[in-house]
């Protein structure tokens, strides 16, 4: 058995990304894609969808696509039941907080526009969209700080710039004392999150849920916000077409999300896992 062969039959659950990773660009999912993931729901694999996208936005793209299990929404921050809808997990910002790290970052770097992304909705300020390509359906608001309330703290702050691209805009605007972690899913926009909320302490926390062993997972993605769970997963795999960053982690390279690389993965691990048990004669 040759070494990726022997890394697939290793793996009992996989989390991957979706925009840029199991999505097309039109957004949508190829038929190796959903053949892949029906037959991981035969053999009992799971398959959770880890995304940087926001509540609303990532389970209606569950929905539509017929995804089954959990999702992450976020960057990690809230893990809901594709099917029901239920929230399971909630790790964001106390109010507080984040409205003082609002005002410090208004202060830091003049034009910053912002957003915040709660359980209950997205907000973001004027000009927000108009800088972002293909931006989340969200309500705009004139200050980000409005919505933020004690009933639904946000759980990511966004932060965009006309003339500052998302890796320069993360060295102008994030200090080590703010207690954040940034990162980005686009080159277009900065997401911060509480420290220690990303997509790696999800993995765990689903491998956890699975009672899988961190060394049997799987993680798939294509841009630095997927670097933390690819560093925590027994296997990181990433798409032909990702990031430098992730490129680099990668140890197992599959071919971009135009030509399914996703599927290919999905289907060999499930080639090596044995055969579903016969139910019992009625």
């Amino acid at each position: 058995m040759d070494t990726v062969s022997a890394a697939l039959g290793a793996v009992r659950m996989v989390c991957t990304d979706l925009d840029g990773t199991l999505l097309n660009r039109a957004g949508t999912v190829g038929p190796a894609t959903r053949a892949a993931l029906t037959e991981a729901e035969l053999k009992g694999l799971p398959v959770a969808y880890v995304t940087g996208r926001p509540l609303r936005d990532a389970l209606g793209a569950a929905r539509d696509h017929g995804f089954r299990g959990l999702v992450v929404c976020s960057n990690g921050a809230v893990t809901v039941e594709a099917a029901t809808g239920q929230v399971l997990d909630r790790r964001g910002f106390d109010a507080g907080e984040v409205a003082a790290l609002l005002r410090r970052m208004r202060e830091r770097v003049p034009g910053v526009v912002l957003g915040v992304d709660c359980v209950r909705g997205l907000y973001l300020e004027p000009g927000f969209a108009e800088l972002v390509p293909d931006c989340w359906p969200h309500e705009a608001v004139p200050d980000a700080v409005l919505p933020v309330s004690s009933d639904d703290p946000p759980v990511k702050v966004l932060a965009v710039h006309a003339t500052l691209p998302a890796a320069r805009l993360d060295e102008a605007l994030v200090r080590p004392g703010d207690g954040v972690e940034a990162t980005r899913s686009t080159p277009y926009f900065l997401e911060i999150s509480p420290r220690g909320v990303d997509k790696g302490t999800s993995l765990r926390r689903l491998a956890g849920h699975y009672g899988v062993p961190l060394a049997a997972t799987a993680a798939v993605g294509d841009m630095p916000n997927d670097l933390p769970m690819l560093r925590v997963a027994g296997l990181a795999a990433a798409v032909a077409n990702a990031h430098p960053e992730v490129l680099a982690v990668a140890g197992l390279v599959l071919p971009d999300n135009e030509r399914e690389g996703v599927a290919r993965l999905i289907s060999g691990i499930c080639a090596a896992l044995p055969a579903p048990a016969a139910r019992p004669a009625p």
